[in-house]
C-alpha cells in the first residue's frame, strides 16, 4: 500500500511538476548559492569579483587596465599560467558571475578617457595564459615579437550577456594597454 501511494505521488509530481523530479539544464547551469560579490567603483563600473569559485577554490578577480608588463611586472608566474583548461574554467566562472546580476552595469574596470576607443570601452577583458615569441623573416632581416596569449570575454550588446569571445590565437603585445583579469587566491 505504501509503495503504491508513493508511486502515485511521484507520478503526480512528475505530471504536474516535472522539475521536482528531473533536473533541467536551466537548473544545473546556474549556481544556487551565489556567494561572490561584485565590487563597483563610484561610477558603477565593476572593478572586482570577490569570493569567486574556480575548481572548488575561492579567488578574487580584479579588472585592471594597463599593459601586461605593468600589471604583472614581466612575470610568467601569473595564476594558472600555461594552463589553458583552468583559465577557460576561470573565464566561464567570471562570465557566470557577471551574468548573474542582470541589473549590473556592463562596464568593467576603469579605463582612462583617452584610451576608450582602443579597448572596447570596458566591454571586454582578457585572462593571460602564456607568452609566445614569434620570429618572422621580412627580407633579409628577421623580426622577433613577443605576444601575450590569453582567453577573452566580451559583452554582447544584443544578448545583454558576457560570453567567451576567445580563440587559441588571441594575443596582444606585452606593452599594449588592455583590460586584464588578475586572479588572486583567497
Amino acid at each position: 500500500m505504501k509503495i503504491t501511494f508513493s508511486l502515485l505521488i511521484a507520478g503526480a509530481l512528475t505530471l504536474f511538476y516535472p522539475s521536482a523530479i528531473i533536473s533541467t539544464p536551466a537548473q544545473t547551469s546556474t549556481p544556487r548559492n551565489v556567494n561572490f560579490n561584485l565590487v563597483k567603483d563610484k561610477r558603477g563600473n565593476i572593478i572586482a569579483i570577490k569570493n569567486l569559485t574556480i575548481d572548488n577554490r575561492r579567488y578574487n578577480a580584479k579588472f585592471v587596465y594597463g599593459t601586461f608588463n605593468e600589471i604583472f611586472k614581466n612575470s610568467t608566474t601569473t595564476l594558472f599560467w600555461e594552463n589553458q583548461q583552468t583559465v577557460q574554467r576561470a573565464l566561464n566562472a567570471i562570465n557566470i558571475a557577471l551574468n548573474a546580476r542582470k541589473g549590473a552595469t556592463t562596464k568593467i574596470g576603469v579605463i582612462p578617457r583617452n584610451e576608450l576607443s582602443n579597448v572596447g570601452s570596458g566591454n571586454n577583458f582578457m585572462i593571460p595564459v602564456a607568452l609566445e615569441r614569434i620570429v618572422r623573416q621580412y627580407g633579409k632581416e628577421p623580426t622577433e615579437n613577443v605576444y601575450v596569449n590569453g582567453v577573452l570575454s566580451s559583452f554582447d550588446e544584443k544578448q545583454k550577456t558576457w560570453g567567451n569571445y576567445s580563440f587559441d590565437g588571441f594575443s596582444v603585445t606585452p606593452d599594449t594597454p588592455f583590460m586584464f583579469v588578475k586572479l588572486e587566491p583567497r
